[in-house]
């Protein structure tokens, strides 16, 4: 092999992709709009009650009926009793009350109530109704509570801080710094599996399909153009996971404010960042490999974008088992993640991280990466050799079995 020409495929892959304007948009907006995204759910998370205390700021009342004759309301909070609903019909058309609400006189078997707006606001009524109202009721039902302490505690009964206890006794608060290679390798090793498939694909199969690769495969040799693209792409593929890393670590300390939680980035573990970069390199190599030799047997690149789906699912599966995985992180399925090749990365930096793996366990996992990384190269070389000049057609069965 010439390494001489690799690396001349390699630089020519990463300068053609790097230049994409899809890649500079991906790169740059991604995080922005992952930041738009969670500002929108917050804003609509907290819309309603917004306008809610816009609207008692306002003088507008929720009228109440009573009609258990267990509460008293003051004038001059955001609630109002009232006697009837006939007298009050104007009111609430006119939109000059929020809402009316009836405490039947069966409340305190019940808990019912019922709560009448008008029909534009009845689907969102229940819901943004719910919290001020149960506020009020809970303070009118403990009012002979003593003690301001023991009423508060009743609304706010508790707030845990998690401790750990190791094998030694030894008690210990959580360090949820911990958390944060786990997380955050998520969401990068998702996004960049997602993405660089997309740039391989459309590397093999567009090449395959305008029949450049008669062209490139003249010149060199097949080992070289496939080494060439996966460091070339791969290269292009970890400049985005740079920047989106640089760009989590600056808004590390934004998030950990919103959560209420205490992390430095220079409290994160060292071993934790040195098997998350390595376990995103192995995976990543693994990824592209199999990229490139489903876009060498695909007739062309929609096929291709099919059958990889199929493996881009599989990669992201300890997602959707990730709360079972962390209740029991050395039970059957987390182990058997752990060792399973599609699934491994994501849960090897997760049982690292969070399970206190022995040395031996870790070292398993990275020799089962390093084996499928392997074993995934030389399947794309010999599914490259079989179906880079095979046109509008799949490769039979019998031609896969010949060619392994």
């Amino acid at each position: 092999m010439s390494w001489g020409k690799v690396f001349v495929v390699a630089e020519f892959e990463l300068i053609q992709t790097a230049r994409r304007l899809g890649f500079i948009t991906m790169t740059l907006m991604l995080p922005l709009f992952i930041v738009f995204i969670f500002f929108l759910s917050h804003k609509s998370a907290t819309y309603a009650r917004s306008k809610l205390e816009t609207q008692f700021k306002q003088g507008k009342k929720i009228l109440i009926e009573d009609r258990s004759g267990q509460f008293q309301f003051s004038a001059d909070g955001p609630f109002k009793a009232v006697d009837n609903i006939q007298n009050h019909q104007k009111n609430l058309i006119s939109g000059e009350s929020i809402g009316y609400l009836i405490i039947q006189t069966d409340y305190l078997k019940t808990s019912h109530i019922d709560l009448i707006v008008l029909k534009n606001k009845a689907l969102g009524a229940s819901q943004t109704f719910k919290d001020p109202t149960t506020k009020i009721l809970r303070q009118k039902l403990l009012a002979d509570v003593k003690g301001k302490e023991r009423r508060e505690r009743i609304f706010d009964t508790l707030k845990f801080k998690l401790h750990i206890i190791d094998q030694s006794g030894e008690v210990q608060a959580f360090d949820y710094h911990q958390m944060v290679v786990p997380v955050l390798f998520l969401v990068i090793f998702i996004l960049s599996v997602t993405t660089a498939s997309t740039f391989l694909l459309q590397s093999v199969s567009e090449e395959k399909e305008n029949r450049t690769i008669e062209i490139l495969l003249s010149t060199v040799r097949d080992a070289e153009l496939i080494t060439g693209k996966v460091i070339g792409l791969g290269t292009a593929a970890l400049i985005q996971v740079g920047i989106w890393i640089g760009l989590a670590a600056l808004g590390l300390g934004a998030i950990a404010q919103r959560l209420q939680i205490p992390l430095e980035i220079s409290r994160i573990p060292t071993d934790h960042i040195v098997v998350g970069v390595l376990s995103l390199l192995i995976g990543f190599m693994i990824f592209a490999a199999i990229m490139i030799g489903i876009g060498a047997l695909a007739p062309n690149y929609k096929d291709a974008q099919q059958y990889s789906s199929i493996f881009v699912i599989g990669s992201i599966l300890p997602l959707y088992v990730m709360q079972i995985i962390l209740e029991d992180i050395h039970g059957s399925l987390a182990v058997f993640l752990y060792y399973f090749p599609l699934t491994s990365p994501l849960v090897l930096v997760t049982r690292f991280c969070l399970g206190n793996l022995e040395t031996w366990e870790v070292l398993m996992g990275f020799g089962v990466l390093l084996l499928f990384t392997f074993l995934s190269i030389f399947l794309a070389a010999r599914f490259f050799r079989l179906g880079c000049l095979m046109y509008n057609r799949r490769p039979s069965w019998n031609e896969i079995k010949r060619a392994l």
